[in-house]
């Protein structure tokens, strides 16, 4: 399997380019799945100056509709269920599609693999 670093520089542009093509005038409050979630979630809060929100908490409703974003995605299942938690208007977001396999410059040396990925290499 190959994998390409994302240094935190290459992250933000990338995540304030897809910000940008958002209708932002909507969005009034961010989260995220997972741990790769709640970092692009705390990023995409500051850029677009609304509250950061810890994914599973209730969001209010007055504040608007609720982005949730993750850093990647393979499938979309992930966030599809994390916009199904939520009786709110989603607007759901990755920064990089897979493959190839990203990882990023917060995570140990050795990126991450999951149980299915050992089961398919096998």
């Amino acid at each position: 399997m190959t994998w390409r670093l994302v240094d935190e520089r290459e992250f933000r542009a990338r995540l304030e380019l897809t910000l940008d093509d958002l209708p932002t005038d909507t969005i009034g409050a961010v989260t995220g799945p997972g741990r790769s979630g709640a970092v692009a979630a705390v990023y995409a809060s500051h850029y677009l100056r609304v509250p950061f929100i810890p994914y599973g908490a209730k969001a209010p409703h007055h504040l608007g509709d609720l982005l949730i974003i993750d850093t990647a995605t393979q499938t979309g299942k992930t966030l599809r269920k994390a916009s199904a938690k939520y009786d709110h208007r989603c607007i759901t977001l990755a920064i990089y599609n897979e493959p190839p396999r990203v990882y990023f410059w917060y995570e140990r040396e050795h990126p991450q693999t999951f149980r299915h990925e050992h089961r398919e290499a096998a």
